[in-house]
């Protein structure tokens, strides 16, 4: 729910003040907001990780008691319909309220037949999550229907944190050299470059759910709170001197020390601070009184939703 809310206000400040593109923009607005919100753009890239790593969690159990089967029709009909919902209609009549907000008048129906363009006319927007998370969900169910989970668990909290990282700055080197982050040029702009972070993250929670306790990661949250903060500290200086000098680009082609360097920084980072966050969220926020109840069950259609909504307000 609070992460939710999180990427509604990101998507808000987005179209006054950059940082990506959304369906209306008006970029009038002071520069000095747009430096003020920098460090915002900076943790946005972590801020949906939570939401993989409580998917895996309970992706875990639902398969479980399901079976693997079942488990991939639920995720099927839960995460695709929406899916298909959004690119094809809720997609579209935002790029229409859009335009219409920057002064152009065009036909609704048109946005139905545009001709194919770099990427395609449609795109998943904000639902690149959800996409992300139905293939890992299909593919984590073909893995236990084909090899179940062992009944020994075989690592603890901290090598099943390490592996992670490992998954995550491995994977990202080598997506990184096709899509670099911020890339909105793949095929539906499904965020290919942001992957590797979710499927890592949704891995380590299908194995905290396997395992089936929280606290073999929760046990570490200070430390990974201060981890995580050390990592950022270095990547936001690392980034400084490469944009400084100008050579900002080479931290994600090739096989140099920068690359190298990037990618472990970012899987730490990943990791880290979502097991922190949601450890802390875990600590603070324990109740579930009628309205965060409510509010909860609501959080996923508000996802889907808010890009017509926001389009429409402004």
């Amino acid at each position: 729910m609070l992460v939710i809310a999180v990427v509604v206000v990101w998507h808000t400040t987005s179209a006054y003040l950059g940082g990506s593109d959304w369906y209306y923009m008006d970029r009038t607005t002071s520069k000095i907001w747009t430096t003020a919100f920098f460090p915002a753009y900076a943790i946005s890239v972590y801020a949906l990780g939570p939401l993989f790593l409580v998917a895996g969690w309970f992706s875990a159990r639902s398969l479980a008691r399901k079976g693997a089967g079942p488990f991939a029709r639920t995720r099927l009909l839960r995460l695709g319909v929406p899916l298909l919902a959004f690119i094809f209609v809720i997609d579209r009549v935002a790029a229409y309220l859009g335009d219409l907000g920057r002064g152009q008048h065009p036909s609704l129906a048109s946005y139905w037949g545009l001709p194919p363009q770099s990427g395609g006319p449609y795109d998943v927007g904000p639902m690149w999550f959800v996409a992300a998370l139905l293939m890992f969900s299909l593919a984590y169910a073909l893995l236990r229907r084909v090899h179940p989970p062992p009944v020994a668990r075989r690592w603890s909290g901290a090598q099943a944190m390490v592996a992670a990282v490992a998954l995550i700055a491995v994977t990202a080197f080598l997506v990184w050299q096709r899509w670099q982050l911020g890339d909105a040029h793949a095929f539906l702009n499904v965020q290919w470059q942001l992957w590797p972070q979710g499927a890592g993250l949704f891995a380590l929670g299908a194995w905290a759910g396997e395992a089936g306790s929280w606290e073999n990661l929760t046990a570490w949250a200070i430390r990974l709170g201060w981890t995580a903060l050390g990592a950022a500290v270095l990547w936001a200086a690392l980034a400084v001197y490469l944009k400084t000098h100008g050579h900002l680009e080479s931290a994600f082609h090739g096989a140099g020390w920068l690359v190298m360097l990037n990618v472990v920084l970012y899987g730490i980072i990943s990791v880290a601070f979502t097991v922190w966050f949601t450890a802390l969220i875990r600590a603070r926020w324990s109740g579930d009184g009628p309205l965060r109840a409510r509010a909860g069950r609501a959080s996923y259609a508000t996802y889907v939703l808010h890009p017509l909504v926001l389009t429409a307000v402004m």
